[in-house]
């Protein structure tokens, strides 16, 4: 018989199994603490918390996989994440998987695209550790999935933005460099064009080898003002230098900007060289046109003078005998050189106009018009013209003697377009048009049909419809220069039968334009 155990023995082995019992419960207790613990961060986490077993069935998921996928986690458990992709990124991602798997390794920043439950899709980046036995054996794996998908949006757009801003400046007819340290860092298709060299040689040149010696200083001056943050133009002119040392002439537009974390300046390039020439040409030939102009001029009007002089004294001294068909001879003859006179004298005027330097100071309007009526009181009575001059002209800033000339020009073409009108009646004012003067002249006359509004600014155009012996065509093409030179334009307003109205601007503050 076995024997029976003492009574101390009952009790000592009675003790250690409620040391066991209490150690057990303990334990269990912990558990179901760190079990609570590992739910409470599960569900607090922005991230999806999963559990694979071996066959890659899900055997646990967070609840924050509603939030991201839509499915609730008892929808998800017996699935397995093939399931919820598509077919092409099913097979992509369960090659990926195996590989890990077979190797016992962990799952790395794997990018993978799942559908939703609303049929979306939905990026993951998921992070995983594999889950082994005691023997090493693979039980399945466990970690987290990060929902990347606006940042995959993101970068999509910003890759399709760059590839976009590439073709852009690729495609591009200006040419487009970036300039660090004084060496040329970028460079597109077109800027190695420009300066004819490879665009693997520019990369690492020093920017001002491409400039010309005697423009060095300027491109340097810029640059380093638009590099501290200085006032520099935005906009200059400079010469360049071509790969096999031909000299170019470049527009360039420049602005300073932050390239790989230092500054550097972005510039924008045009090849202007043809362009130059042309306006080299184009003052060539307008100098040589000023001075053919003044030595005609000056050969016409001795001849002029004489034709006008010899005229006069004919039917001075000779009147009686000349008879009346030679008087009106002469007298036609004297008219044509007349208007031979005021042609090379209007000849003259626009050739000068923003030749000659000029001075430009502050003037009442109202004083250059009462100037120019008063000139023209006698044939505005004759042609029985009422004048109206409006009380608000202001002070203008101008060439007083050339906007006489426009003035008096107007206004005299005014009186010629009258015709026959009953009631003649011209009127000269002013209206406010915020940084320009805006003045006009109108009359109630014949009118001008818009076909020929802009004909009529034109050298040596007139108007079929109105008698000019006097008028030579230059009035309103002198009248249009000096506007123009002065920083305005010039236009018309009439139908025809209704009166015309000729409106000029002129800059309140702005430097005139063709003068010194």
């Amino acid at each position: 018989m076995a024997k029976k155990p003492t009574y101390e023995e009952l009790e000592q082995k009675v003790n250690r199994l409620l040391k066991e019992t209490a150690q057990r419960k303990r334990v269990e207790k912990a558990l179901r603490e760190s079990e609570k613990r590992f739910r409470d961060v599960a569900y607090s986490m922005a991230d999806w918390i999963w559990e694979v077993d071996e066959n890659g069935i899900y055997t646990y998921c967070s609840q924050r996989v509603e939030d991201i996928l839509g499915y609730s986690p008892g929808e998800i458990i017996g699935k397995t994440p093939f399931d919820l992709m598509a077919q092409n990124e099913a097979k992509r991602v369960g090659e990926i998987f195996s590989k890990i798997a077979q190797q016992k390794e962990p799952i790395k920043d794997l990018e993978n695209w799942y559908i939703s439950k609303s049929g979306e899709l939905v990026c993951l980046l998921t992070n995983g550790m594999p889950i082994l036995d005691e023997e090493g054996n693979l039980k399945g794996y466990r970690g987290v999935g990060k929902d990347i998908t606006e940042r995959k949006r993101a970068e999509e757009a910003l890759r399709e933005s760059e590839k976009k801003y590439s073709t852009l400046v690729e495609d591009s007819l200006t040419g487009i460099y970036i300039d660090q340290d004084e060496k040329i860092v970028f460079a597109n298709k077109q800027f190695a064009e420009i300066y004819r060299y490879p665009r693997e040689a520019l990369i690492g040149m020093q920017s001002w080898r491409l400039v010309h010696p005697e423009d060095r200083a300027l491109t340097d001056e810029i640059r380093l003002k638009r590099l501290r943050g200085e006032e520099a133009p935005s906009e200059y002119e400079a010469r360049g230098l071509t790969k096999d040392g031909e000299t170019i002439w470049i527009k360039r537009r420049n602005s300073r900007i932050e390239y790989k974390g230092r500054p550097a300046i972005l510039g924008n390039i045009v090849d202007i060289t043809e362009q130059k020439r042309a306006e080299e040409e184009l003052q060539k030939i307008n100098e040589e046109l000023k001075n053919f102009v003044y030595v005609v001029s000056h050969d016409l009007k001795t001849p002029i003078i004489s034709i006008q002089g010899f005229s006069s004294r004919l039917l001075k001294n000779y009147h009686e005998k000349l008879g009346e068909e030679g008087r009106r001879y002469l007298e036609q003859i004297r008219a044509s050189g007349h208007r031979m006179e005021v042609l090379v004298s209007d000849l003259l005027a626009l050739s000068r106009i923003g030749q000659v330097v000029s001075t430009f100071k502050d003037v009442p309007a109202i004083e250059i018009v009462k100037n120019v009526t008063a000139g023209l009181q006698d044939r505005l009575k004759q042609e029985g013209v009422e004048l109206v001059v409006t009380h608000n002209l202001p002070t203008i800033h101008c060439d007083k003697g050339r906007i006489y000339q426009v003035f008096e020009n107007l206004l005299v073409n005014a009186i010629k377009f009258i015709g026959d009108t009953k009631g003649p009646k011209i009127e000269i004012g002013y209206e406010d048009r915020g940084d320009f003067h805006q003045f006009y002249v109108r009359d109630n006359g014949i009118g001008i049909d818009p076909k020929y509004h802009r004909k009529i600014f034109e050298m040596f155009e007139r108007l079929q419809e109105i008698e000019d012996e006097e008028g030579t065509g230059l009035g309103l093409a002198i009248v249009e220069r000096i506007v123009n030179n002065h920083g305005g334009k010039v236009w018309v307003a009439s139908e025809k039968g209704k009166g015309a109205t000729f409106y000029f601007t002129l800059p309140k503050t702005a430097r005139p334009v063709g003068y010194p």
